[in-house]
């Protein structure tokens, strides 16, 4: 009996995510290689955005090794991933809605008579603690792991699979957002 192409190009994509499934550090190497390029680009095509784009391609990967467990065995890898990247960028675009509403608030407070008097230490934290949770979820987790835990960017890297260099990238792009943030506010405050 002869196998027919279609069903060995079948299997072999079956096997990959058989292979994720079940724990292949090297399959999902492949699987990062032969994909997040094609993702990022798929996401930059929507938002023109290459921070968007880059923080959606590590959350795929991320929670494609997670849930690898639960990965289907009905569907090819290359669809599964792309289902995680639309889920994930839709997030990503109702965090920065949130974020913009959030920063029009502020607006109207500072509207509304918004002085430095009621601009205290207490409420700075309370702020500071918001931008952090508006930032996306890959980079709140590494920027809480490196200043709140003090673990080494090594360190996060490996507990997140991720290389050292995309832990400094979100470090410093989250330091960046603070310092924005901050500055907003200490512009808000001064009106």
């Amino acid at each position: 009996m002869q196998i027919k192409p279609c069903s060995l190009i079948y299997f072999n994509l079956m096997n990959e995510v058989l292979s994720i499934k079940n724990g292949s550090v090297k399959s999902f190497e492949q699987a990062y290689y032969s994909w997040s390029e094609k993702i990022y680009t798929f996401i930059f095509r929507q938002c023109n955005s290459e921070e968007i784009a880059d923080e959606v391609v590590q959350q795929v990967f991320v929670r494609l090794w997670d849930k690898r467990a639960n990965l289907s065995l009905e569907h090819s890898l290359n669809v599964q991933l792309f289902r995680m990247s639309r889920t994930i960028f839709i997030d990503e675009l109702r965090r920065a809605a949130s974020a913009r509403r959030y920063l029009n608030e502020l607006q109207q407070k500072k509207l509304k008579n918004f002085t430095e008097d009621n601009f205290e230490d207490k409420e700075t934290l309370q702020l500071v603690n918001i931008a952090i949770e508006s930032m996306p979820s890959v980079r709140k987790q590494v920027f809480l792991m490196s200043r709140v835990e003090h673990l080494s960017h090594q360190e996060i890297a490996e507990k997140l699979g991720i290389s050292p260099k995309t832990v400094e990238n979100h470090i410093g792009l989250a330091l960046k957002y603070l310092r924005r943030f901050m500055l907003l506010m200490a512009f808000l405050a001064l009106y």
